[in-house]
């Protein structure tokens, strides 16, 4: 059965499907790592957020629309200061920041159809991390396309220029406590 956005964005708040070619489908659980990992992402953005760069975090379960067929909940998006974010879910543009988590069974899809699909709704940067691997990949938007800009690995600080004063030490993002 074809799914539409308006019918995607009427589904309950706890089905986790993405919306792709359609129709939907269906989410890994995640793992207790992928989970510590968004919850540390949205840490370091809301505290940076907080520290006066303003916008707004979300994190997993915010419906994003790629195309008709095509939708999206990244693991955190950040929105710069000034954007008005609708209540239910966000029809037209892309988030300033998508943040992607791997899953084992993801990795594909988040590189190849998620990044061309955040590219064309105009998301400025695409972050993807690789828990197995302990890698974030960052990409840019150039054009109509989301270029890697640099990849770092194990337990580097992480700072850009894109959001000034923010830094995310890596090693906190693959230390689970326990």
């Amino acid at each position: 059965m074809q799914v539409t956005w308006s019918q995607f964005v009427a589904l309950p708040d706890d089905d986790r499907r993405e919306l792709v070619g359609g129709q939907l489908m269906e989410t890994d659980v995640p793992t207790h790592l992928h989970e510590h990992i968004v919850t540390m992402v949205a840490y370091f953005l809301t505290a940076w957020r907080r520290a006066g760069a303003g916008g707004n975090v979300l994190s997993s379960g915010y419906k994003i629309r790629i195309s008709d067929e095509q939708a999206f909940m990244p693991d955190v998006q950040y929105f710069k200061p000034g954007r008005v974010i609708p209540e239910q879910a966000l029809s037209e543009g892309g988030p300033d920041l998508a943040v992607e988590v791997i899953s084992p069974s993801s990795a594909r899809f988040d590189s190849v159809e998620k990044l061309a699909g955040y590219a064309s709704i105009g998301t400025a940067e695409y972050w993807l991390i690789d828990p197995e691997k302990r890698t974030l990949q960052r990409y840019v938007l150039k054009g109509q396309e989301l270029l890697l800009e640099e990849q770092l690995e194990g337990d580097v600080l992480f700072r850009t220029a894109t959001f000034l004063g923010l830094e995310m030490p890596l090693g906190e993002l693959w230390k689970v406590p326990s």
